[in-house]
């Protein structure tokens, strides 16, 4: 854990000592309004100094604006490292799993991976930081303590006996919470991983009957789910029950009490009794915020564990990128959903330049054929060569740049629609992306709209249709222009006339590269060159 947390914060090194530094200095100036108070009460309330009114309250002011100004300054030094620090972590894993084989990942769930991606490396992160903070906390813990134990040391053990029975109950609550949160944990990249693998063999399971068994199976995994998440947090609440018991109401008033009977035998002043609880108060807070730090702490270093996990995996040997794209080679493909056989023995050979249309009725494998090409699914049996070079050894990055995929579940973001069509092709100019608009049939649309490209269109593109959602994401891959184009049913939200248009212009415009479009349009089918019936 330690190799992790000074990896993680070496190049935020000088920051850190700057965030560290301001935190030491804003909880010191929060020890000062205590002090001040007890000068007031015992100069001014009791000694009848009327002169030392004003100092004292400056001193108050003065301290309160000087721990303001330091909390400013923590607060944005806090903003220029954690943040940054999160994305950074988080475009590591993601820039691993792209180095990864196919095989590797399917060692884990999608479920797993994405909880791996987004909750670990920010609790990966929040490991660091609360890292940190709990040992400023037990500076300021320890210095209050001496405070306490100057202005009363009767008063300071009394409340000091009760510590040890805390942290050992804290403990014991940490255990099972740390058990408790393992479990939902699990559960929830189960859940995760059920519902990513039911909207991708969507199909698959509407053609094969499997609708009941997946509605049972999800009515299982979400009262599991409910269940592991309430005990979870049962755990947290009563360790925050009991310290709040303890701490405020059992502890404070036997402070009083104590006080009270200290004060009447001359063994403690009002002043110092009133200036004791005021720091007492501090005091307990702080160990409160120490046992929610160690509360969090199985659960965060776990997470820490599993990015480590993952960033630890060894790297396969990629083959060299194998130039123009050539040939797409499938030798005896084999591919089963559960029970369910979807392609047994299947074989293909798609050259460059061929237009094909991939056809079939429902369920029968055209989807999943796809994702087989993209690499998002590994086959039971069988190959996969690209140029000759097989998929497990191929360079991801050389794929993603020639062949252009367009899934059904492609997405668009809630962003403008020229950041959208950016991720087509990051350095694309204004006329480059008008022309790809233009051949995709959405420019005038765009051109209409009150800000133009400029135009916010929601998640996944809810304020557009279905037509236009497709027409964009066709306009983004014409902009990147990939030597091979590939369409799962792309263009099934679009009229006949649009599709027809569409397509009669993108195979006069693509001359010399390839095309397979999976679909169920004859229109669409008569375009290609070549048909494939499944």
């Amino acid at each position: 854990m330690n190799k992790f947390f000074w990896n993680s914060v070496k190049e935020y090194r000088v920051k850190i000592l700057l965030y560290t530094v301001l935190q030491f200095l804003r909880q010191g100036l929060g020890l000062l309004p205590p002090c001040f108070y007890l000068l007031f009460l015992d100069e001014i309330m009791t000694a009848r100094k009327l002169e030392l009114l004003g100092v004292v309250m400056g001193l108050y002011v003065a301290a309160f604006l000087a721990r303001t100004v330091v909390s400013v300054f923590s607060k944005r030094i806090y903003n220029s490292i954690f943040p940054s620090m999160r994305e950074a972590w988080k475009r590591r894993v993601f820039q691993k799993y792209g180095s990864l084989d196919i095989g590797t990942l399917q060692g884990y769930t999608a479920g797993e991976l994405k909880a791996r991606l987004h909750k670990d490396t920010e609790n990966a992160v929040l490991f660091c930081e609360r890292k940190l903070d709990f040992w400023t906390g037990v500076l300021n813990i320890c210095i209050t303590a001496m405070i306490l134990l100057r202005l009363n040391w009767i008063l300071a053990a009394v409340s000091f006996l009760l510590l040890p029975l805390s942290f050992l109950v804290t403990r014991r609550i940490k255990d099972r919470s740390s058990l408790e949160y393992g479990k939902l944990r699990q559960i929830q990249g189960e859940y995760n991983d059920f519902m990513i693998h039911n909207m991708y063999f969507w199909k698959e399971i509407k053609a094969n009957n499997l609708g009941e068994s997946r509605r049972r199976e999800f009515g299982r995994l979400w009262e599991d789910m409910g269940n592991a998440f309430l005990k979870a947090h049962m755990c947290w609440f009563m360790n925050r029950t009991f310290l709040a018991f303890k701490d405020v109401f059992l502890t404070k008033m036997g402070l009083y009490l104590l006080g009270g009977i200290l004060a009447i035998h001359n063994m403690a002043t009002v002043p110092v009794l009133l200036s004791f609880i005021e720091y007492y108060g501090d005091f307990a807070n702080r160990l409160l915020e120490a046992a929610d730090n160690v509360m969090m702490r199985g659960d965060l270093e776990e997470s820490v564990r599993r990015v480590q996990e993952i960033m630890g995996l060894p790297q396969p040997e990629r083959g060299e990128a194998p130039g123009r794209f050539e040939r797409l080679e499938l030798r005896g493909i084999t591919f089963s959903y559960e029970d369910a056989e979807i392609l047994r023995d299947f074989s293909m050979v798609v050259r460059r330049g061929e237009s094909i249309a991939i056809v079939g009725e429902s369920g029968c494998g055209k989807s999943t054929l796809i994702k087989l090409m993209a690499g998002i699914l590994t086959p039971a049996g069988g190959e996969i060569l690209w140029n000759g070079c097989s998929m497990d050894v191929l360079e991801r990055g050389w794929l993603y740049g020639k062949v252009g995929f367009l899934m059904q579940e492609t997405s668009l973001f809630n962003l403008t629609i020229r950041e959208n069509l950016l991720f087509g092709r990051s350095d694309a100019d204004e006329d480059e992306m008008e022309e790809a608009c233009s051949r995709a049939n959405i420019l005038q649309f765009i051109e209409g709209l009150p800000q133009g490209f400029e135009t916010v269109i929601g998640e996944n593109g809810i304020r557009l249709s279905g037509g236009q959602r497709q027409r964009l994401l066709i306009a983004r891959l014409l902009l990147k222009d990939p030597e091979i184009i590939i369409f799962d049913e792309a263009t099934s939200a679009l009229d006949y006339q649009n599709e027809s248009s569409i397509l009669e212009l993108l195979l006069e415009q693509i001359e010399g590269k390839t095309f397979i479009m999976v679909t169920h349009r004859e229109t669409s089918i008569s375009k290609c060159s070549r048909v494939l019936r499944l």
